[in-house]
């Protein structure tokens, strides 16, 4: 199984990415999970606290155990602060995703210690629907999918950059299309979508 990094941090809207990584590692749902230690609504130091307790204890029927914190930024800063050394060493086979819509509102020693993947959403000037553009920060291994969820996925990203482009002609927005045509490519022509998808998200 691919690597997650032990504590990553989402920053934008980030439902469905959640849904990527915790399928990624096994966990089929949040609710009623053993394995999963869900914050989103006490934000407070005794959460944290409890976020310790849970990774002491072992997985109950999964190789692993993830803690998601939803809008970590409405965490209480004596929770931030309790929740560092703990995202420098989770613990073997432990998991921290923290979500965010407001990065400014965590401390910068959180976002330090986290792997980040951010998220970008742009309103279609023609519609209601909302698209979303993967930004890449690192190695987002983590992600990676079969050719079915791959291509749909770059070919939205496609037509996402191709918008952009016409709003707001600039070469980098440029350059991304033709790395986008270029993973494209390489799935059409069967070379592993793994590889394609890597070559998007990690090309600059």
């Amino acid at each position: 199984m691919k690597t997650l990094f032990p504590s990553t941090l989402i920053i934008g809207e980030f439902d469905e990415l959640i849904q990527q990584i915790l399928h990624l590692k096994g966990h089929q749902k949040i609710i009623n999970n053993p394995d999963i230690f869900l914050i989103d609504s006490d934000y407070s130091i005794n959460q944290i606290r409890a976020v310790k307790k849970f990774f002491f204890q072992k997985p109950y029927n999964h190789d692993s155990k993830i803690v998601l914190i939803k809008n970590a930024d409405n965490l209480e800063i004596p929770a931030q602060n309790a929740l560092l050394v703990t995202l420098e060493d989770p613990g073997e086979n432990n998991f921290l995703i923290l979500t965010t819509l407001k990065p400014a509102g965590l401390l910068p020693t959180i976002i330090s210690r986290c792997h980040q993947i951010k998220v970008k959403t742009k309103d279609k000037t023609n519609g209601s629907i909302k698209s979303k553009i993967l930004i890449p920060t690192g190695q987002l291994t983590d992600l990676k999918i079969d050719k079915e969820a791959v291509l749909p996925f770059l070919k939205e990203q496609l037509v996402i950059y191709h918008q952009l482009l016409v709003d707001s002609p600039n070469i980098q927005t440029a350059g991304r299309i033709k790395t986008l045509l270029t993973s494209i490519d390489m799935i059409e022509h069967n070379v592993d979508p793994n590889l394609a998808l890597d070559y998007f998200l990690l090309s600059s």
